[in-house]
């Protein structure tokens, strides 16, 4: 998830160096921002999924093989969040790019994310459920909230 790839290079930027165009989290940050920027102007332009699959391919794509290529380069010695954002990043290489194969895919899935926070949060209270028919319960009554709330019911 870009989102993830984004927040790591984000806790790597130094206090007083947000504007330091020349640190390696900051310009990391920005390729991951860059993304986000046509994310947003194709949801401002109504595009239909099959149009933002061509425009990804022909805006985004780009973007992301010279993210690569620029990661391929950066060998720091010292910076542990920098080195966990490299890290990270070359661990999601493999599937950067999913999103890439269909317009109705999301750069980010922190909206998946979202909808079963309630579940993770709530894994503590199903220790009270007494029974696994009750856990069973609770389950699916979570699942039609986070279902209406997804449909916007």
């Amino acid at each position: 998830c870009w989102a993830h790839i984004r927040r790591y290079w984000l806790r790597a930027i130094p206090k007083g160096h947000e504007k330091d165009y020349t640190h390696p989290a900051v310009q990391g940050f920005l390729y991951c921002n860059k993304l986000f920027e046509y994310e947003r102007s194709y949801r401002e332009k109504g595009l239909s999924p099959r149009q933002i699959y061509h425009r990804r391919l022909k805006d985004q794509k780009p973007v992301i093989e010279a993210f690569l290529s620029w990661l391929d380069q950066l060998h720091p010695e010292s910076g542990d969040r920098l080195i966990k954002a490299i890290n990270y990043s070359n661990g999601c290489r493999p599937f950067m790019m999913n999103y890439l194969k269909d317009g109705a895919c999301s750069l980010s899935n922190n909206l998946s994310e979202n909808s079963i926070r309630p579940l993770v949060v709530g894994r503590k209270n199903w220790l009270f459920c007494d029974t696994p028919a009750g856990a069973d319960a609770s389950m699916k009554i979570y699942s039609m909230i986070e279902t209406a709330k997804a449909n916007e019911l």
